[in-house]
C-alpha cells in the first residue's frame, strides 16, 4: 500500500514496497537495483558496498508480506542497514478489551517479556512488548541453537488496531532500533487511516 498514512524519517527508514501493482518498479528485483544505487551513490567505496546492499534489499522486499500494510527497512544515514519493521492494521469494533490483550499470544520465551506503555502518540493506548524466543535445531539446523529478539508494538484508536513487528537474531541490533520504531508507530495517523479505509470502500 504505497499510500499508507504514516510519517517516517527518511534519514532512518527506507520504505519497502509490499504490493507492486501501484509501484513504479515491476518487482522486488527491479526495486532492489534502484534502491541499491540510491543508497550507495554517495558512500565511500560504493562499488564494493552496493552488492551487499542490493542483496539485503532484495531479501527484505521478497520476504512474504501478506496482510502487511507497510514495511520499513532501518537504514540510518549515519549507520548501516539494521533490520526492518512490518506495520499491520485491522479494523476491530471497540468493545473495551484492554490493548495488552490484543497482542498475539506470547511464544515460549527465555525470560518474561517486557511490556512498556508508550506516550506521545495519537492513539488511545500504545504499548511495546519485547521478548527473547529460543530457537532450536528445527529453526537453525542440527546441533545449533540460539535466541531470536522479538519486538511487538500495538496501538489502539477507536476501532483501529495497529501492530508493528520487528525481529532480529542479534538482540543488540533490535535494541538499537527500538526508539526509531517507537517514533515510526507514533507517525501513524489514526484519522488518516480511517479516511483511507473509507476511500478504499467507495
Amino acid at each position: 500500500m504505497s499510500t499508507f498514512p504514516i510519517l517516517f524519517d527518511p534519514d532512518r527508514w527506507v520504505r519497502v514496497p509490499t504490493d507492486w501493482a501501484d509501484e513504479q518498479w515491476p518487482d522486488a528485483a527491479a526495486w532492489a537495483d534502484w534502491v541499491a544505487d540510491e543508497l550507495t551513490r554517495d558512500r565511500e567505496q560504493a562499488a564494493a558496498v552496493r552488492p551487499a546492499v542490493h542483496d539485503e534489499a532484495l531479501a527484505i522486499a521478497s520476504f512474504p508480506s501478506e496482510h502487511v500494510g507497510a514495511r520499513f527497512w532501518s537504514f540510518p544515514v549515519d549507520g548501516e542497514p539494521n533490520g526492518w519493521a512490518d506495520v499491520l492494521v485491522q479494523f476491530r469494533r471497540a468493545d473495551g478489551t484492554d490493548a495488552a490483550e490484543l497482542l498475539p499470544p506470547a511464544a515460549v520465551t527465555v525470560v518474561e517479556p517486557v511490556l512498556t506503555d508508550l506516550e506521545d502518540t495519537a492513539f488511545d493506548r500504545a504499548l511495546r512488548r519485547l521478548s527473547l524466543v529460543p530457537l532450536g535445531e528445527a529453526a537453525l539446523g542440527v546441533g545449533r541453537e540460539g535466541v531470536l529478539a522479538k519486538g511487538e508494538w500495538l496501538a489502539v484508536a477507536g476501532d483501529w488496531v495497529v501492530y508493528v513487528l520487528s525481529t532480529d537474531a542479534d538482540a543488540r541490533a533490535l535494541t538499537r532500533r527500538l526508539g526509531d520504531i517507537d517514533r515510526l508507530l507514533a507517525g501513524v495517523d489514526p484519522a488518516a487511516l480511517a479516511a483511507l479505509a473509507v476511500e478504499g470502500a467507495r
